[in-house]
């Protein structure tokens, strides 16, 4: 079974599949159509730091489709309320992201800029899921992604589902560019080429997916930037809200270059 806790079963006992193996360093892997893909339960560099071309991109996005495919007999079936099986806030669940809508403690600043980003959530986020997920997050923003390895930095639970969860990461990181410190735009020409090549989702499926899980994303930086509780928690204030607005600010730029960029080439209304 694959477990929620990346950290503490990658060389547990009880993280078996029938191709799990321990290479000679003591590594864990599996194996899938005659590939072997190495699992690593932390990186310490920066990850993706040259970004993949286009034909990189849909290799990648090929390879997570294959690996869902392969794991996906695996994958736990768990109820909502057993807690044991949510982790905090680290991707964003939808659970955590409706639970910032609903509370009344946060200042009204807060809740203003969670609201700002509420049109972006479909008629779907809405609706309850009892039934859930409970396996490995290949999150491309923190994954390593070589010909012969893919490291998992995190384990998640979400609904796989929307494994445009996924793709709207990849995107983000893939094919932007950070103009300043605080400033993020869209690589227009190899996203375009992207989206033309790729047979998994449509275009409009592509941004609408990336728009949602970047206003979920935001929900979750402007809450806990008043809550303090996990980005940077454990610096200075001072340091900590430096940090965040610093996050805030490229989503915030992100998510009207991508609106501009799906609009002029008509992808979405």
């Amino acid at each position: 079974r694959l477990s929620s806790h990346v950290s503490n079963t990658l060389f547990a006992r009880d993280f078996l599949t029938p191709s799990f193996h321990l290479t000679d360093e003591g590594d864990p892997f599996i194996e899938h159509a005659g590939e072997q893909f190495r699992l690593m339960s932390f990186v310490s560099d920066p990850v993706l730091e040259i970004r993949p071309s286009v034909a990189d991109a849909l290799r990648i996005v090929a390879l997570a489709e294959d690996l869902h495919l392969a794991l996906n007999r695996y994958f736990r079936f768990v109820d909502e309320d057993d807690r044991r099986y949510m982790t905090s806030y680290q991707d964003q669940p939808d659970l955590i992201v409706q639970a910032a809508f609903a509370r009344s403690d946060l200042s009204a600043v807060t809740r203003s800029r969670n609201d700002s980003v509420r049109p972006f959530l479909d008629a779907t986020f809405e609706e309850p899921s009892r039934v859930r997920h409970c396996h490995g997050d290949i999150k491309f923003g923190n994954v390593i992604v070589t010909p012969r390895r893919i490291g998992l930095l995190d384990f998640e639970n979400y609904n796989v589902q929307e494994w445009g969860w996924e793709i709207g990461d990849a995107l983000r990181s893939w094919f932007s560019d950070q103009l300043d410190n605080m400033t993020w735009s869209i690589r227009a020409a190899e996203l375009e080429a992207f989206l033309d090549q790729q047979t998994w989702f449509t275009k409009r499926d592509a941004v609408l997916h990336t728009l949602r899980t970047t206003a979920k994303l935001l929900v979750h930086l402007y809450t806990d930037r008043e809550d303090g509780r996990y980005y940077f928690s454990s610096e200075s204030e001072a340091d900590r809200l430096e940090k965040v607005d610093v996050l805030i600010s490229r989503h915030e730029t992100f998510l009207p270059a991508l609106l501009s960029f799906a609009r002029e080439r008509g992808h979405i209304d």
